[in-house]
């Protein structure tokens, strides 16, 4: 139409060739869109509304280069900044959540439960390593904190700049008397943590395939340290009845190997300390 009848359109007004734009223009602008965008997710409705401006004022090219690089941006900012969280254990279960999600989830003292929502890299790992230090540090105002233990089960791969932070994490902990340990990682990450020689510094018995066997595992060790300390105070009452309710309350079921937190592969990291020991 453009082509053959140019000089019909040469003698319309700008006024009118402006309403023909418009007309054709607004039948592209998806406006449902955008306000599902605006409830849902306002991140991705200022994406959307800088693709539309940008084009708008810009062009086609400008405009749409400008939301890529604001998409990329976004990725770049959640990958380097992954979401972690401190872990208590639902009452009753042996399932551990968000304590920020479950208000009535249950912490122990001395003991603090992370899971890391991402894998661990070299674009990630300086910022988790900050992220539990300070969560350690806030843990640590009430009671001193003994056992870190931190889950694996959303860490799919680490690589070498992960694993020197966890070298470096284990010996800042270690000189504090603190232990770390790793619980549910796959048999990939595994397999790193074996060729890297952090499970012979960890040791495989600090290496667990539930949060919640980790979790038993500590409490006991806890409770063993306490009578070792007092050996002559215990057969006393207040401090048995102490070191008994650090154990028993909240109602912690027993130990079975078959525990999960929900999380994560259990045959996996079962095959991958299988292969770490040697008796794949």
């Amino acid at each position: 139409v453009v082509l053959f009848l140019t000089p019909v359109f040469e003698l319309l007004s700008f006024p009118t060739l402006a309403s023909i734009v418009i007309s054709g223009v607004v039948s592209l602008v998806d406006y449902e869109e955008a306000i599902y965008l605006w409830k849902v997710h306002k991140f991705d409705f200022g994406v959307w509304m800088v693709a539309f401006l940008g084009t708008l004022f810009l062009g086609v090219e400008l405009g749409l280069g400008l939301a890529v690089c604001l998409s990329l941006l976004l990725v770049i900012f959640e990958s380097a900044y992954p979401h972690t969280a401190i872990l208590g254990r639902l009452p009753g279960t042996t399932q551990y959540r968000n304590i920020k999600n479950y208000r009535q989830a249950e912490l122990y003292d001395g003991i603090l439960v992370v899971r890391v929502d991402a894998p661990i890299y070299f674009a990630n790992a300086q910022n988790i390593r900050d992220k539990v230090r300070k969560y350690e540090q806030r843990a640590g105002k009430n009671k001193k904190i003994q056992y870190i233990i931190i889950e694996f089960s959303a860490v799919a791969h680490v690589d070498t700049s992960a694993l020197h932070v966890l070298h470096e994490m284990h010996k800042t902990y270690h000189k504090r008397n603190i232990r770390l340990c790793i619980t549910n990682p796959n048999a990939k990450v595994m397999q790193r943590l074996q060729q890297s020689g952090l499970t012979d510094e960890i040791t495989l018995d600090q290496i667990f395939v539930s949060t919640h066997d980790a979790l038993i595992h500590c409490l006991n060790e806890m409770d063993g340290d306490e009578v070792s300390r007092h050996p002559t105070d215990y057969n006393d009452k207040d401090q048995d009845d102490e070191t008994s309710e650090l154990v028993s309350s909240p109602d912690v079921p027993p130990v079975t190997s078959s525990s999960d937190d929900g999380f994560g592969d259990n045959d996996d990291v079962e095959a991958g300390v299988a292969k770490a020991t040697g008796f794949a």
